[in-house]
């Protein structure tokens, strides 16, 4: 007469504080964040367009977000960095790139969104994954569910190791100039 629920996930005893901490530990202790102002911010190839009409037009370094497509409306940069970090006796290797995301809303439709919750960010993906699988290796689609969904206060320490880009730095692609001749 009864009914019996069994846990499905892959639940090893962590909840998501725990694991939100592991992951911001695991940034602080890969030095991320120096790498990150060294390499990517300031990076014209990396920054975000400043609207989504721009995005969608600047098709030689951004392409749709297909994968982080439901309900918005993200463009990814085509250019990539490598990050690696050695430590504890494990070699990470991490392919870095941009994640811009636009508004939906009618109010401010296509203007760039910065910060949490749903904001553009540096995305960051792990590559040679069975190399990098460890318990302090989060992947950041992990990271995003540990810190700003299940702990959606913990989502502001989340983007202070993935930082929103302010679309300062971009710079439009050239116009081209064609020429009609008539015939």
């Amino acid at each position: 007469m009864g009914r019996h629920f069994w846990r499905i996930e892959n639940n090893i005893g962590k909840d998501a504080l725990e694991k939100c901490f592991t992951w911001a530990k695991f940034q602080q202790d890969a030095d991320f964040l120096d790498w990150y102002k060294l390499h990517i911010k300031g990076d014209s190839s990396l920054a975000c367009p400043c609207t989504g009409w721009q995005a969608s037009l600047d098709r030689g370094r951004f392409v749709w977000d297909w994968t982080f497509s439901a309900g918005f409306w993200c463009y990814r940069s085509r250019s990539l960095k490598l990050f690696t970090y050695s430590g504890a006796n494990k070699t990470f290797y991490f392919v870095v790139n941009q994640q811009c995301c636009y508004s939906t809303r009618l109010e401010d439709l296509g203007s760039l969104k910065v910060g949490p919750p749903h904001g553009s960010r540096v995305k960051v993906a792990p590559i040679y994954y069975r190399r990098n699988h460890s318990q302090e290796a989060y992947i950041d689609q992990q990271a995003y569910k540990f810190c700003c969904v299940d702990r959606p206060e913990l989502c502001d320490l989340f983007y202070f190791y993935r930082p929103s880009d302010s679309c300062s730095d971009y710079t439009p692609p050239r116009r081209r100039k064609f020429v009609c001749t008539s015939l």
